[in-house]
C-alpha cells in the first residue's frame, strides 16, 4: 500500500452532514443554561479567567489633558539654525497741533527680535520583563501613555511659571501710574488703567485682580480681569482654572446665572463656558489663581524643535523593558498685555513676591525692552 493511500481523503457533501446531524439529540435551552452555569461555577476554569481579563484593570484617575497648546501657538522649527521671532512692539500715538505750532513730533517705530532658548523634557519608563507574561493587560501601552501625560504636565508647569513671570514683570516695568504715559509702547492703548481695570493697591499696573483668600470667585472678578486686557485692545476669552476653584461657579446664585444655567448644572452638565469665557481646568494651575488669556496669536509661541520621540532603552541584564520619551521645546510670551489673572490673596505668590527658587527656566519678552528674561 502506498503512502498516498494512507493520506487519501474522501469528499463528503453537505447533504450527508445534514443527515448525520439530524439524528443527533439536541440540547434544550434549560440544559444549555445549566451547562453554562456549571462552567462559570468553576473558579479555576479558563473561561472565567478570560471573562475577568475582558473587564480590564481598575483605573486610578482620569486622563490628563494638556493646556499649553491652547494658550501658545505651536511652531515646528526646521532643521538648521534657530531663527529669532520678530516683534513689532511700539504702539502708535497722536497729538493735537495748534494752528501756529511750528514743531512736528515724530514717533520712530523699531522692531525687536527674540531667540527662543530650547530645553528638553524627558522621561524614562521601564517595566519588568515578567510583567509582560504575567499580566493580561498591555502594560507597555499603559507605561508609554502615562509617560506622555507626565510630559504634558511638565509642559504645563513651565507654562504656568511663564504666565506668572509675564504678568508680574509687565506690571513692574510699567512703574508707577504717573510714569506709564512716559514709556512709548508700554502703557495700555486705552489709556491709564483706572477703576476696575487698575491692579491691586500694591501693584496698580499689574493685570491682577486680588480678592480675599476666603472669598469665592464671582462673575464680577472675571469682568474686572478681562477689562484689564480690553484696554490693551485685546479680548481675553480663555480661562485656566484649578478644579477646586471652578467649583465656586457651581455655587453662584440663580439671580446671577439664570434658570437655564442652574438647570443644566443640576441635570449633570459641566461648566465649560460662561458668557464670553471658555474654561479649561487643570491640576497644574495653582489653587487660588485663575488665568485669563487672549487667543494664542496675541500671546506667544511654543517652538518645537522635535516633538515627542519614543526610543527603546531596554536593560537586558536587569530584565527590564524600557524606553526614552523626550522632546525639545521652548516657550515664549511675546505679548504679556494679553494676559490677566485673578488671585485669592494668601493662597499663591502674588505681585512683588516673585516665584520660589528651583523653578524651571522660562523665557518672556516684555514691551519696549526687546530682550529675553530667563
Amino acid at each position: 500500500m502506498s503512502a498516498w493511500d494512507y493520506q487519501g481523503r474522501t469528499a463528503i457533501s453537505s447533504a450527508q452532514y445534514e443527515e448525520k446531524l439530524a439524528s443527533m439529540p439536541k440540547m434544550s435551552a434549560e440544559k444549555k443554561a445549566a451547562h453554562l452555569q456549571a462552567i462559570l461555577a468553576d473558579k479555576d476554569n479558563a473561561m472565567r479567567r478570560i471573562g475577568q481579563g475582558m473587564i480590564g484593570p481598575i483605573q486610578i484617575r482620569l486622563r490628563y489633558e494638556g493646556m499649553t497648546r491652547n494658550i501658545l501657538i505651536e511652531d515646528t522649527l526646521q532643521r538648521g539654525p534657530i531663527m529669532p521671532y520678530d516683534v513689532l512692539d511700539d504702539l502708535g500715538f497722536a497729538y493735537s497741533l495748534a494752528s501756529n505750532a511750528g514743531e512736528v513730533k515724530i514717533q520712530q517705530f523699531e522692531g525687536k527680535q527674540v531667540t527662543p532658548n530650547l530645553f528638553r523634557i524627558a522621561t524614562f519608563p521601564r517595566v519588568p520583563k515578567e510583567d509582560l507574561y504575567r499580566l493580561r493587560v498591555n502594560i507597555v501601552e499603559y507605561a508609554q501613555d502615562e509617560s506622555r501625560q507626565a510630559i504634558q504636565k511638565q509642559e504645563d508647569a513651565h507654562l504656568i511659571i511663564l504666565l506668572e513671570n509675564a504678568i508680574i514683570n509687565l506690571g513692574s516695568l510699567r512703574g508707577t501710574t504717573a510714569g506709564v504715559s512716559n514709556v512709548p509702547g508700554l502703557g495700555p492703548t486705552g489709556g491709564v488703567a483706572t477703576g476696575i481695570a487698575a491692579g491691586p493697591a500694591g501693584a496698580p499696573n499689574e493685570q491682577t485682580v486680588l480678592i480675599g483668600s476666603n472669598n469665592s470667585l464671582q462673575p464680577a472678578d472675571f469682568y474686572d480681569a478681562v477689562a484689564m486686557v480690553n484696554i490693551n485692545q485685546l479680548e481675553a476669552s480663555r480661562v485656566l482654572i484649578h478644579p477646586v476653584d471652578i467649583r465656586d461657579l457651581y455655587t453662584w446664585d440663580i439671580n446671577v446665572t439664570g434658570f437655564r444655567f442652574k438647570d443644566e448644572v443640576f441635570a449633570g452638565g459641566k461648566i465649560t463656558t460662561f458668557g464670553e469665557f471658555q474654561l479649561q481646568k487643570s491640576i497644574l494651575v495653582p489653587q487660588g489663581e485663575t488665568f485669563l488669556a487672549a487667543d494664542p496669536e496675541f500671546v506667544g509661541v511654543f517652538p518645537v524643535y522635535y516633538s515627542l520621540d519614543v526610543e527603546e532603552n531596554h536593560q537586558v541584564a536587569q530584565f527590564y523593558k524600557g524606553w526614552v520619551l523626550d522632546e525639545l521645546i521652548a516657550m515664549l510670551v511675546l505679548n504679556p498685555r494679553g494676559l490677566a489673572r485673578i488671585v485669592k490673596y494668601g493662597s499663591v505668590p502674588v505681585f512683588g513676591y516673585g516665584l520660589s527658587t528651583g523653578t524651571p527656566t522660562v523665557q518672556t519678552l516684555f514691551p519696549a525692552y526687546g530682550s529675553g528674561l530667563n
